[in-house]
C-alpha cells in the first residue's frame, strides 16, 4: 500500500519523532522487500544503514508510484507531487518521512541533487515510454534509472572519483539489463518492452510475440542476445571491487555475482522469463555470499555462454 500523497502546503511542521522516526520508517520499508538481501546485508557498516535505507526507500517509493497506480495520469500527478516534495525537503521544508530522511543523508554526505532528479525522470518516463528504438535510447534510460544509485552509494562510502563513477555505471547498467532479462514477462504485463526495436528487426521477431508470450526459436535467440549484452556490461565493471577497500569491496562483489547468477539462470532457458520472473535460489544466494570473498574478475571470466 502506498503512503499518502504529500501535501502541497510548503509551511511544514516538524516531523513527529524527528529524523530518527523518519529513518526508522525507511528502514522498515526497506526490510519488507526481498532486495534487502543485497542492499542491507551483514557487510553494511552500521553507521551507513539509515542512509542506505533512506536512499533505497526513496527509489522503492518512486518506483511504486510509477508501477502500482493503474491509471497513468494519476501516477504522473503523484510523481510530480513527489518531486515537489523532494524539492521542498531539500529546501528545508520536509514533510514526508522518506524525503526527510533522504534530505538528512544528502546534507550529511554532501550528496549531489541531480542524480535524485535523474531517477525521478526515469520513473516518470516509464509512464509514457514503453518501447525503445535503439540500444542507445535504452542506455539513456539506464543512465538515469540505474547509474545514479551506484554513484550515490560510492559517495556514501567516501569515494568521489570520475574513474570509479564510470566503472560503476557499467555495473549498474549491467544489473538493470539483467533485471530486464529476468522480468520480460512481467514487464510485458505492464505493456513495456525493454528490448530495443532494432534488435527485434535483427532477429526477425515481432514485438507482439513478447506481449503475447509466444515462444519461438528466433525469440529465444533474441533473449539470449540480451543476456550476452548484460554480461558484457557486468564484466566491464567486474574489477570495480578490487579498486575499493573495506566492506564495500565485498558487498559490491555480491551485487555483481548476484547479477551474473540471474543471467546464468535466464541463459539456461531464456523463454522461461516470458512466463515468470527468473529468480536466484536460496542456495545460489549462499553461493553469492561465498563468492563475495573471492576476486570477482576471475568469476566473471568463468561465466559460460556469454559470447557474441
Amino acid at each position: 500500500m502506498l503512503p499518502p500523497a504529500p501535501t502541497n502546503n510548503p509551511a511544514r511542521t516538524p516531523l513527529p519523532g524527528g529524523i530518527r522516526s523518519a529513518q526508522w520508517y525507511c528502514l522498515r520499508l526497506s526490510l519488507r522487500h526481498y532486495e534487502n538481501f543485497f542492499v542491507l546485508g551483514p557487510l553494511t557498516p552500521p553507521r551507513l544503514i539509515p542512509h542506505l535505507a533512506a536512499l533505497y526507500a526513496f527509489c522503492r517509493h518512486s518506483d511504486d508510484l510509477a508501477d502500482e497506480i493503474a491509471e497513468r495520469g494519476e501516477a504522473a500527478l503523484r510523481l510530480d507531487a513527489w518531486e515537489d516534495e523532494l524539492r521542498r525537503s531539500l529546501g528545508g521544508y520536509p514533510g514526508h518521512p522518506i524525503a526527510a530522511a533522504l534530505t538528512h543523508t544528502v546534507r550529511q554526505f554532501d550528496l549531489p541533487h541531480q542524480p535524485l532528479f535523474d531517477l525521478l525522470s526515469a520513473f516518470r518516463q516509464d509512464l509514457s515510454v514503453t518501447r525503445y528504438a535503439t540500444f542507445r535510447d535504452l542506455r539513456d534510460y539506464t543512465r538515469r534509472s540505474a547509474d545514479p544509485v551506484g554513484r550515490l552509494v560510492l559517495r556514501l562510502y567516501g569515494y568521489q572519483d570520475d574513474e570509479l563513477d564510470a566503472i560503476s555505471d557499467f555495473v549498474c547498467t549491467g544489473l538493470q539489463l539483467a533485471n530486464f532479462c529476468q522480468d520480460v514477462g512481467h514487464d510485458a504485463e505492464l505493456g513495456r518492452i525493454y528490448i530495443p526495436l532494432e534488435d527485434f528487426r535483427r532477429f526477425e521477431v515481432d514485438p507482439v510475440d513478447v506481449l503475447n508470450r509466444h515462444p519461438s526459436a528466433q525469440l529465444n535467440r533474441l533473449l539470449h542476445f540480451q543476456v550476452v549484452r548484460a554480461y558484457k556490461f557486468l564484466n566491464a565493471g567486474a574489477h570495480l571491487p578490487e579498486k575499493l577497500v573495506g566492506r564495500l569491496r565485498y558487498s559490491l562483489r555480491l551485487f555483481v555475482y548476484g547479477g551474473m547468477q540471474v543471467l546464468n539462470n535466464v541463459q539456461r532457458d531464456p523463454l522461461l522469463a516470458l512466463r515468470r520472473r527468473v529468480k536466484v535460489s536460496a542456495r545460489q544466494k549462499l553461493g553469492a555470499l561465498a563468492a563475495g570473498f573471492h576476486p570477482l574478475v576471475r568469476a566473471g571470466k568463468r561465466r559460460r555462454g556469454a559470447r557474441p
